[in-house]
């Protein structure tokens, strides 16, 4: 069937239906989405924004011929969804298709009335198909879909990211997040502890991209940490990635003079110079700073895994203060091409060590957001920041999860909370960003400070995320050849246990503290870049999965013990360092619902708790967990599954188990010493692991006797064989 004929058959069905013209769009995580072409809306693709036009915009748009000149678009919106800047989606003219090994790709595009793209280098099999007419990505995809050869096709959509906003309330002090000595009734103490570390390092040779909505590269704090050769913005397609919106920038709203001041901001956190005389000090003050332009505007997946693999054998650190809008009713938002850029990121960026992803974890606190709700954060590939106060505790717009790695302190509360007092950094020269004239006074003095070129009043998860990424940049100073995967380790174990009167605290089997608002704790410079310094890397990544498919469970309605699936491993061998849970539920109200994976430790994450979530089901949603870092993987999981509220019962048709770690080294066992009836033995095995000590007095029987069993409380310890005899004795280790 020719593609022309495919066409005519889709429009006329989408027309007949109700005047309402439907698309399901499937991403390639297996998530599906029914979206509404805007009868009345387009977007204009030169000047990146919605505009209103008269009614049956979109017959209109597709009868013209092609390679008309028009830049309009249609605008697309979730099927139910309320119509809102967060929730539009822009077609594109591209399609992204993965294909079979060997299929023709040109053949394929020609055949369907596209050109084909090159195959995306970090994404292998995967090609841009663009077409020349508006809304024609979208019949182009139904038509590729059935076609040999064709594995995933989706249209590529556009959408605004929401910028980790800060509570615009006034702030009172400087640098407190770098050495907090109880200003303004903080409390002591309540810093990074990095001052000392600026003795050996500060950043020199390390290359950090603030993929933001713009840097302000010509900062007299910033301009000299900057690298102009590789900036880029992905909004407009050029090298310049400054600001909009201030005078001497790119045009911009006029009527926004903070528009794009976010980026600056961020960058300046990470690395304002330092020492210099001028402004303020950034974590790792003589770091490199890549701008990427990218949120502010509306972007599609193409961008964004274009950002994410940007120059990545130079960039070492992409810091990402950014993500899908925090009102916890939307669930996922990277798109294929950014979850394989973060993928390939990690396996060959960096020289195979793997590129470091930095992630703010969301400002949706008060609206019961998680930061696991989130697939950026959901990625085993990033380091999910919660944001702290001057306190030590979490802030309140900070977002829960299990799949934080650690906090950052980052400002005070909201305007509401008790107290107000963030962080100082960079900010548009003049009067513009955050710091303005038109700034009012805030309810505890002055609303910002009297140099324009800086501001006090930036917190958020925005603020916590480039604070880890500056101490990921001393880290790597310290010691470059730490994998992606050490330097989550060292930021997990070298974390202080913040706010520690929180009752959430739990130790897991290996000995790590976790905590659903702060991850291991305040991220901790002095310790991390310490521990770095003489890392051990650890052995390579191996996975073990189960799954459940095909099921159909049923969720009891407003019963608190629900469901459980378990997930027999005990023919596994795994230092555990994340695990992945998977499901497909059909559910009314999917904020109802409560689950938890527990480990055969018995260590409880939280993967989604009750919230406000009203939208129907759960479908390929993955929630992931970083609590079991270092347990053994042996034994029962469990996948708790219940729903809290009343009307709306579920079924469960899937659940799938992944478990990511390392083979643990083969134990050695040494004798050491004999001294007043007792036998010390020498181990050398893998921290967190339980041993079993063995003992028998004929070396030829089977009948060995177990002494006790313990975890390894490092990777070199002793074992005491108190009830040792004159006897002659063999021993052995067993797991």
């Amino acid at each position: 069937m020719s593609i022309s004929v495919i066409n005519s058959i889709l429009l006329a069905l989408c027309l007949a239906s109700a005047g309402a013209e439907e698309h399901v769009v499937r991403t390639g995580a297996g998530q599906s989405t029914v979206y509404i072409v805007a009868d009345n809306e387009v977007h204009n693709l030169t000047r990146d924004r919605a505009e209103a036009v008269a009614g049956g915009v979109a017959p209109r748009l597709r009868a013209q011929a092609a390679g008309d000149a028009d830049t309009r678009e249609l605008v697309l919106y979730p099927k139910g969804a309320a119509r809102t800047e967060w929730t539009r989606r822009v077609v594109t003219r591209e399609v992204l298709v993965r294909l079979a090994a060997g299929t023709d790709v040109a053949r394929l595009a020609r055949a369907v009335g596209a050109v084909a793209g090159p195959e995306i280098s970090y994404a292998p099999r995967h090609y841009i198909f663009r077409v020349a007419q508006p809304g024609a990505a979208l019949d182009v995809a139904v038509a590729l879909a059935p076609l040999p050869g064709v594995q995933h096709v989706e249209p590529v959509l556009k959408r605004k990211m929401t910028k980790r906003f800060v509570p615009n309330d006034p702030l009172f002090t400087n640098q407190w997040t770098l050495l907090n000595t109880g200003q303004n009734e903080a409390t002591v103490g309540a810093d990074i502890n990095v001052t000392n570390v600026w003795d050996r390092f500060r950043g020199a040779g390390i290359t950090v991209a603030v993929i933001d909505d713009g840097f302000q590269y010509t900062h007299p704090d910033l301009a000299a940490n900057a690298n102009t050769n590789i900036h880029y913005d992905y909004r407009d397609g050029d090298n310049d990635p400054k600001p909009e919106g201030a005078a001497g920038h790119k045009p911009g709203d006029a009527s926004s003079p903070n528009a794009d001041s976010h980026g600056t901001a961020t960058a300046g956190v990470i690395a304002a110079r330092g020492n210099n005389g001028i402004g303020a000090a950034g974590v790792a003050f003589e770091a490199t700073l890549v701008g990427l332009r990218l949120i502010g505007g509306t972007t599609g997946d193409t961008q964004d895994g274009a950002a994410l693999s940007h120059s990545n054998s130079l960039v070492h650190i992409y810091n990402n203060s950014w993500g899908p809008t925090d009102n916890g009713f939307e669930k996922g938002g990277a798109g294929t091409l950014a979850r394989e850029a973060l993928r390939n990121g990690a396996t060959t960026g960096r020289g195979g060590r793997g590129n470091i992803f930095v992630w703010a974890a969301g400002n949706g606190g008060a609206a019961l957001d998680n930061a696991g709700y989130d697939s950026y954060n959901g990625s085993i590939y990033t380091i999910s920041v919660g944001a702290l106060t001057d306190l030590g505790g979490k802030a309140d717009y900070s977002e829960r999860g299990a799949c934080l790695v650690v906090s950052a302190p980052s400002g005070g509360e909201t305007s509401t909370g008790p107290r107000v007092q963030g962080t100082t950094t960079t900010d548009l020269v003049g009067d513009f960003g955050y710091n303005r004239s038109d700034v009012a006074v805030g309810p505890i003095g002055p609303g910002d400070l009297a140099d324009r070129d800086y501001t006090q009043n930036y917190n958020g998860t925005s603020s916590a995320c480039p604070v880890v990424s500056g101490v990921v940049a001393l880290m790597l100073q310290a010691n470059p050849n730490l994998g992606w995967r050490d330097v989550q380790e060292v930021l997990i174990r070298s974390a202080t246990q913040t706010d520690p009167t929180n009752n959430e605290w739990r130790t897991n089997k290996a000995g790590f503290k976790f905590n659903p608002n702060f991850g291991a704790g305040r991220v901790n410079a002095g310790a991390a870049v310490t521990l770095a310094t003489n890392w051990a890397n650890l052995p390579a990544m191996v996975t073990t999965a189960s799954e459940q498919a095909s099921l159909s469970v049923a969720i009891p309605d407003n019963d608190n013990n629900g469901i459980t699936r378990s997930f027999d491993l005990s023919a596994s061998n795994l230092r555990v360092e994340q695990a992945i849970v998977t499901v497909d539920i059909t559910h009314a109200n999917r904020g109802d619902l409560v689950i938890n994976l527990v480990s055969p430790a018995g260590t409880i994450s939280p993967l989604a708790e009750l919230h406000g979530d009203t939208n129907a089901n759960y479908t390929a949603m993955t929630f992931r967990s970083t609590f079991n870092w270092g347990e053994d993987s042996k034994g029962n999981w469990q996948v708790q599954i219940s729903d809290r509220r009343a009307n709306n019962a579920g079924t469960l048709t899937s659940v799938k188990l992944d478990v990511f770690g390392t083979t643990p080294s083969v134990p050695t066992l040494l004798a050491k010493t004999v001294a007043n009836g007792q036998f010390t033995l020498g181990v050398a095995g893998t921290p967190a692991l339980a041993y079993t000590l063995q003992v028998n007095t004929n070396a030829t029987v089977t009948n060995w006797t177990t002494l006790f069993s313990t975890n390894a409380p490092t990777s070199s310890f002793d074992l005491i064989d108190s009830s040792a005899s004159g006897a002659r004795r063999f021993y052995r280790l067993v797991r």
